[in-house]
């Protein structure tokens, strides 16, 4: 009997080389930016229709620009420059941006430029947030590559749309600062940490809800830095805060005072009318501070909770991270060799997830805090490892945001869909492969 030989292999249809490639350019990490970029400038020509064909909604903006006018005229008192939406409640550096808008604007009226800008915006933040899904996937560093078809849902939110270029808010230049700092950390290295400190800082100094990443931070400054670096990386987010208000700070001592309470105040009540997450609860409960204290409780322990299970993927978790630290202070507590790559994105998005969960309030802007986040955490085991619950949980979370005004039903939807994305982010495992098609090849 003559030898056996291999059958020639046939050649590839031109309709399956079609979808092998579409499966690629989606899937593989070699065309992460080919894939990118196409979405991209989509978003630039959907920007600029949006800016064109759908009128500019005056929210924020005329008050914006009259807290500059006061702060221009001279005023030092923090407490005492107001709008026609009330009094200023940002932190200086919102002042500062908002006055340099003021100034390149031909008129204050004529909001198109400040749209443009905020297009601009939009598109550093989308570019920003790629990077961070590519670094997150670094072979070298033990990632898993978050594949680029992640960064469609990002492509289509209209109220994200909304917030960035019909409504002008500061949000999303807290966020776009805070995504440098995610991405300097991500590098690492002496520059790196520079960084990404400083452009914490500066997040902060346009708006307080950075401070919601503030536990996931102190929790990966500890594991990278060890406890003298976490000193250092605290030590120069509060400096840049002192410096920021500096005008402020230095004409007086009640101006520091007014400053303080103006730019951080936690006590601040939100108006019921506006609350997306919190409808199905009356206005009395709402506005009591038994449920404010209860929200803080609650958010205190499921940290608490996330940073002694899951924030330390490394052999004794959380106890040996604490005892490398108290030990070697001066070196890193949570063997970053060990670490994942995508492990520092994915403590701070949490830790930021988990406060948006909990907080007192949310208004349609806050969207723009975790909107980029989510299909990452999605990846990241929130969708309980399956792609078609990943989905199902994005678009049940989509929906709240779209719905204007808020209903008890779309508030109970929004807190359910978030416990499900928080509950599997806990219950997780490692990222499936399943997720991604089983002939497809990462570099």
């Amino acid at each position: 009997m003559p030898p056996a030989t291999d059958k020639p292999k046939q050649a590839k249809g031109p309709i399956k080389s079609l979808l092998d490639f579409g499966l690629q350019f989606f899937f593989d990490r070699k065309y992460f930016w080919h894939f990118t970029s196409l979405l991209f400038l989509g978003e630039i020509l959907l920007g600029l229709l949006v800016i064109w064909k759908i009128p500019y909604t005056k929210i924020d903006w005329p008050a914006y620009m009259q807290q500059v006018g006061m702060f221009l005229d001279g005023e030092q008192d923090y407490s005492r420059i107001e709008g026609e939406t009330g009094p200023l409640v940002y932190p200086a550096l919102h002042l500062y941006i908002y006055t340099a808008f003021s100034k390149i604007m031909p008129s204050i009226d004529d909001v198109r430029p400040a749209q443009y800008i905020f297009l601009g915006i939009y598109l550093l933040t989308f570019l920003s947030v790629a990077n961070i899904y590519y670094l997150a996937g670094r072979p070298s560093a033990n990632g898993k590559h978050y594949v680029q078809a992640l960064l469609v849902p990002l492509t289509l939110s209209k109220r994200a749309h909304s917030i960035f270029m019909l409504r002008l808010f500061n949000d999303p230049i807290a966020m776009l600062i805070f995504y440098w700092s995610v991405i300097a950390f991500q590098i690492g290295g002496r520059k790196g940490k520079a960084v990404s400190d400083l452009c914490c800082s500066l997040a902060l100094g346009v708006k307080m809800n950075i401070l919601l990443f503030v536990p996931g931070l102190l929790v990966l400054l500890f594991q990278y830095r060890g406890i003298y670096g976490l000193v250092e990386g605290v030590s120069v987010i509060a400096l840049v805060q002192v410096a920021l208000p500096a005008p402020f700070f230095l004409s007086s001592t009640n101006h520091a005072l007014s400053y303080l309470s103006s730019a951080f105040d936690f006590s601040r009540q939100f108006l019921y009318e506006w609350t997306v997450n919190w409808r199905f609860i009356n206005e009395e409960l709402f506005l009591s501070r038994e449920r404010a204290v209860l929200l803080l409780f609650g958010q205190v322990i499921v940290l608490l909770t996330f940073a002694a299970f899951k924030w330390s993927p490394i052999p004794g978790g959380a106890i040996r991270v604490v005892n490398n630290g108290l030990l070697r202070p001066s070196q890193s507590a949570g063997e970053p060799s060990i670490l994942p790559a995508y492990h520092i994105p994915l403590v701070l998005f949490t830790s930021n997830l988990i406060g948006v969960i909990f907080a007192r309030s949310l208004h349609y802007q806050f969207y723009s805090w975790y909107f980029h986040q989510l299909p990452f955490l999605l990846f990241s085991g929130g969708a309980w490892n399956s792609a078609a619950i990943g989905s199902i949980i994005w678009a049940l979370i989509q929906w709240p945001w779209e719905v204007t005004p808020a209903t008890a039903f779309t508030s109970l939807q929004l807190l359910g869909s978030h416990l499900v994305l928080l509950s599997g982010l806990f219950f997780r495992n490692p990222i499936s492969k399943e997720v991604v098609p089983s002939n497809i090849k990462s570099e």
